[in-house]
């Protein structure tokens, strides 16, 4: 997992502007703003590990090639999420 810190910067640059949620437009304070980035971010990086496990244990749908291709971009999408770029 990465540092967490990239998100706590993206939150801060947006925190002079005021956070709404939903159509009641309740602010949302920097901390809880920071805890659903980082939980976003988690869910991403869950989502693509449980994707390059799936294309890894199926042996019918794709050739030797497509999966090393696909392979090859999900470890790539995985590593830039770790490092916390988008």
């Amino acid at each position: 997992m990465s540092e967490a810190g990239w998100a706590e910067r993206k939150v801060e640059k947006i925190c002079a502007q005021p956070l709404y949620l939903g159509h009641g437009e309740w602010p949302v304070g920097q901390c809880e703003a920071v805890r659903l980035l980082l939980a976003e971010h988690r869910r991403a990086v869950r989502v693509v590990t449980r994707e390059i496990e799936r294309v890894k244990k199926d042996q019918y749908t794709y050739h030797s090639e497509e999966r090393c291709l696909i392979l090859g971009s999900l470890e790539t999408v995985l590593k830039a999420l770790q490092k916390g770029r988008t």
